[in-house]
Parts: C-alpha cells; sequence; structure tokens
C-alpha cells in the first residue's frame, strides 16, 4: 500500500491529459534496426483531445483535428543491442482498469521477462513514463539500472522546482519515491553521451528541462526515439509550432520539435515516438506547403 499513491497521482494525470484509453488486446511490434532488434510496446492506447491544446487558435484545431481527437498512445521500446537489453520509458504503469498497463505483456511477447531488462532509459520523468518502474511497491525491473539526463534528474530532485512549479507538487513526489526505489541503481548522463552500445543522449529539452532523445546506431542503420516532441500527430506534425499544456518551456519546445523533425526528414531517420499512434513508429517527410507529414511504419 505504501506506493499506492503513486498509481492515484498516475490515473488523475491520465485523466486529465485529454487521452481516453482502453484496455485492449496487447499491442506490440517488432523492427530491425542494423544488429539490434527493437519492439515497440503499448502501455495503453486511446484518443488526444483537443483541449491539451487550449492555446491553439479554434480553427486551426478544427482543420487538423475535426473530430476533436486525434489517436495516441502510451509506447516504450525495448532495445536488445549488444549484450544489453534496454527499455526506453516505462509507461503509466496503471495496475488495473480501463487504463491497465499491458507494458509486461508486450514484454512477455518479446519473450523479455522485467528481470531480464538490464538498463531503463528515461527520456523525462513525467508520470507517464516512470510509472512502470513500480510495481506493487517494488521495483518492477529488479536488475537494471535507471538512466536519466542529468538536468532532468536535478530538476525532479531540486527541493525549490515544487516551489516555482506547485500545480505539478505530485510529479516532484512520485519522481522522488520511485528514484528514491532504485536508490544507487539510479544514475544520470549528459547530453551527447553514449549510454548503451550504439546509443546516444541527445538534447531535446522544453517539454521538461531534460527531456531527451535516443539515437540508436547499428550497422549503418538508425532509429530515433523522441520521447514527447507529439502529443497528437494529425495536429503537431502540420503544426510543430503549437505545444501541449504540458510542455513546460512551449517556446523551447516548438524549437526542438521543429529541429528534430527537420533532422528526422533530412537524414531520413526512423523515428519513435510515446505518444504517436502505435506502433509509434513512422518517418518524417518535410511538406512544400508547409509543417510536415508523418507516415507510420
Amino acid at each position: 500500500m505504501r506506493y499506492l499513491w503513486l498509481w492515484v497521482f498516475a490515473a488523475v494525470l491520465w485523466a486529465l491529459s485529454g487521452q481516453h484509453a482502453t484496455a485492449a488486446e496487447v499491442k506490440a511490434a517488432k523492427y530491425q534496426v542494423g544488429k539490434a532488434v527493437v519492439w515497440a510496446i503499448a502501455d495503453s492506447t486511446g484518443n488526444r483531445d483537443t483541449s491539451v491544446f487550449s492555446g491553439a487558435a479554434p480553427e486551426v484545431l478544427a482543420q487538423y483535428m475535426p473530430s476533436g481527437k486525434s489517436p495516441t498512445a502510451v509506447m516504450a521500446f525495448l532495445v536488445k543491442v549488444g549484450h544489453e537489453t534496454v527499455l526506453i520509458d516505462t509507461g503509466l504503469g496503471a495496475p488495473s482498469g480501463s487504463r491497465a498497463s499491458q507494458l509486461t505483456a508486450g514484454l512477455r511477447q518479446a519473450e523479455t521477462p522485467p528481470e531480464d531488462v538490464t538498463l531503463v532509459l528515461v527520456t523525462h520523468m513525467h508520470g507517464d513514463h516512470i510509472g512502470g518502474l513500480t510495481q506493487n511497491g517494488g521495483r518492477a525491473f529488479p536488475s537494471a539500472r535507471v538512466l536519466s539526463a542529468k538536468t532532468e534528474h536535478d530538476f525532479w530532485l531540486d527541493e525549490k522546482s515544487p516551489e516555482r512549479f506547485p500545480s505539478r507538487k505530485a510529479g516532484f513526489e512520485m519522481a522522488r519515491s520511485v528514484l528514491g526505489l532504485y536508490g544507487s541503481a539510479s544514475e544520470t548522463f549528459e547530453f551527447d553521451a553514449i549510454v548503451a552500445s550504439g546509443i546516444q543522449a541527445l538534447d531535446a529539452r522544453g517539454h521538461t528541462p531534460g527531456h531527451t532523445a535516443f539515437l540508436l546506431e547499428s550497422d549503418g542503420e538508425k532509429m530515433l526515439f523522441w520521447g514527447d516532441l507529439v502529443h497528437a500527430a494529425t495536429l503537431q506534425f502540420a503544426r510543430p509550432d503549437i505545444n501541449s499544456q504540458y510542455d513546460m518551456n512551449p517556446e523551447e519546445s516548438a524549437v526542438t520539435r521543429t529541429r528534430f523533425m527537420e533532422k528526422a526528414a533530412a537524414e531520413k531517420l526512423p523515428i519513435a515516438g510515446a505518444h504517436l499512434p502505435f506502433p509509434g513508429v513512422g518517418t518524417v517527410e518535410k511538406n512544400p506547403a508547409g509543417g510536415y507529414v508523418y507516415n507510420s511504419r
């Protein structure tokens, strides 16, 4: 019961996010990136509604989200590379109900029990990315080290941060509890560091102060895991200047989003996004008329 409040907070966070999920069948898709094997696993799936983009003009929302919704998901990505079994984000981790986590079932489909995960890479410390680190009050991944950007780690553990962002008090408490659970197994990295075999951490700050993208390269093939750069694919590829209400530094977030879309389009990088519609993997093209186009794979 010690960590029950984590699930309560996670459920509230989800409800407020404008994302309505269903406990559907397990959704997992397998990709090959050079010698690396990538599994895209949906913790849950649902729809994002326009309330998340309250700062956007109504006519823009009507153009790109005419139904008032955009398909989305909470994704985690398993990467088997070299001798390492790496999980990028862990989903919301809700234990039951309509939003119940499908991550463990997805890992089973990938023939990877949680105890086989050796490393968890955290794009950022919002509840729908670190909630799955705990299970029944203990470590969900008992053999894993948990790595996050030092900037991100320090922000969420700084005692002064809740004073600057009082509405996010529960989020700070959650981050501290989860990281405390892993103790010395929780470590940090600097941007641009190689954090696992063939995986580099890239500065993607804006959504949070230390929001991180991870670039996988194996045998000349690449995949870019970009966390929360996009919350509604139907809207934000066409209009990368539009932020969600969760982007803590909106101006910086829009610049970062455009920069990574430009990079993915120019370099023809497959991308993997935490809130793209399942399977959360696709490619980006530049639209001559403006903005970008997303193609799911």
